[in-house]
């Protein structure tokens, strides 16, 4: 069962290593900087760490408005889905590129096309790795 909270930005982790620059103008475009509210980011626990399963960009736009919270809720199920070795496989390339806090993500935007080769097509080949 999932449940809503409040957490302080910097201490939701990314578990994905870029952005898509056509994802974050559409977010960008429908976001209230002068009062940001928006729903529940999906987030999961890992090794007492709490990481973003989804929501990526909008955790980013929230950064760059000056957010000092993120709204979450907290999927336990996300543990024992098919997909958690894939996020846990996900988790480490982050570490390994020090991508460890959502403002991390600045400097990784990519083109709609990059995106889809750099992150997309990367995470379906570990997906059919580990099937």
């Amino acid at each position: 069962m999932s449940h809503t909270a409040w957490v302080e930005l910097a201490e939701v982790k990314p578990s994905q290593l870029y952005l898509s620059s056509e994802k974050l103008t559409a977010v960008m475009n429908w976001f209230d900087f002068d009062g940001p509210t928006f729903g529940p980011l999906p987030v999961f626990e890992y090794e007492g760490e709490t990481y973003l399963a989804d929501g990526h960009t909008r955790a980013f736009v929230a950064h760059l408005a000056g957010c000092m919270k993120l709204p979450v809720t907290y999927d336990p199920e996300i543990r024992t889905s098919d997909d958690f070795p894939v996020y846990v496989e996900c988790i480490d390339w982050c570490a390994e590129e020090g991508v460890e806090t959502i403002p991390d993500l600045s400097g990784r935007v990519l083109s709609p096309e990059a995106y889809d080769v750099e992150w997309i097509d990367r995470c379906h080949r570990l997906a059919t790795r580990l099937d």
